[in-house]
């Protein structure tokens, strides 16, 4: 892991190695969660680079894809990830209307919704439509539900319905971690500009659901660097004042 879009945090108290893959013109996070003992790895949110994602894994098993949410910039590898590791998609119920939605983005604008950015990004010449005939998700997933556990070689890792950014968003817990999507960020709550979303859904996420951690609890998020539930919490009533 050399490259400087990758990252490798070694958790030794649950022998775990954690990969980030950064992929995209959004710079997603792809997070890897792989034991050291036998190297069965769960992936979240394949979102770009199929080919990149691939070798970021070449020596793991995986044995689970799991998303956080279904925004475009979160699931774009699939069809080639999964189809290379022979693994089903897993994703919240709620989140069936979203991909759909981008879809529909996708054939009345050529390109997909990047939020205020979009405009910034074509002008510089990022590409953020998939290539001409280029396989897209299909959308098929298997369901998420609230307090689910996962279960890789022993650990677990326990499905929190965190909706706001999204309907069906949920962050991921294993140990003093948690993947947390575009739900929160080093700074506030992802953001609620977008169809289906809501500020005061993702509010009451995480003063209710991420809030509750310990301060300790290591957060990942989908985009940018990780932080920690205790830097962040003493913010949240800044970020119900100004909005967003």
């Amino acid at each position: 892991m050399t490259s400087p879009n990758e990252l490798e945090i070694v958790d030794d108290d649950n022998r775990l190695v954690l990969r980030r893959v950064v992929v995209g013109p959004l710079r997603t996070n792809c997070w890897i969660i792989a034991t050291t003992d036998s190297k069965h790895a769960i992936v979240i949110d394949p979102g770009d680079e199929p080919a990149h994602l691939i070798d970021a894994a070449h020596d793991l098993a995986v044995t689970a894809i799991v998303l956080t949410h279904t925004h475009w910039d979160h699931v774009l590898a699939l069809p080639t990830v999964a189809d290379a590791w022979g693994r089903e998609v897993h994703s919240h119920p709620d989140e069936a209307p979203v991909w759909p939605h981008e879809l529909s983005q996708l054939r009345h604008h050529g390109h997909f919704d990047a939020g205020t950015t979009t405009a910034d990004l074509i002008a510089c010449g990022c590409t953020i439509a998939p290539p001409p005939g280029a396989e897209l998700w299909s959308g098929v997933t298997q369901p998420l539900s609230d307090d689910q556990i996962l279960h890789l070689d022993g650990r677990q890792i326990t499905v929190v319905h965190t909706p706001g950014h999204t309907p069906g968003s949920v962050s991921l817990r294993c140990g003093n971690h948690i993947f947390t999507g575009d739900t929160l960020f080093p700074g506030g709550p992802g953001l609620t500009g977008w169809p289906f979303s809501d500020f005061p859904t993702i509010i009451a996420s995480i003063r209710t659901r991420l809030f509750t951690l310990p301060d300790g609890m290591h957060v990942h998020p989908g985009h940018g660097h990780s932080t920690t539930i205790g830097e962040e919490r003493p913010h949240l009533h800044e970020w119900i004042e100004r909005g967003w």
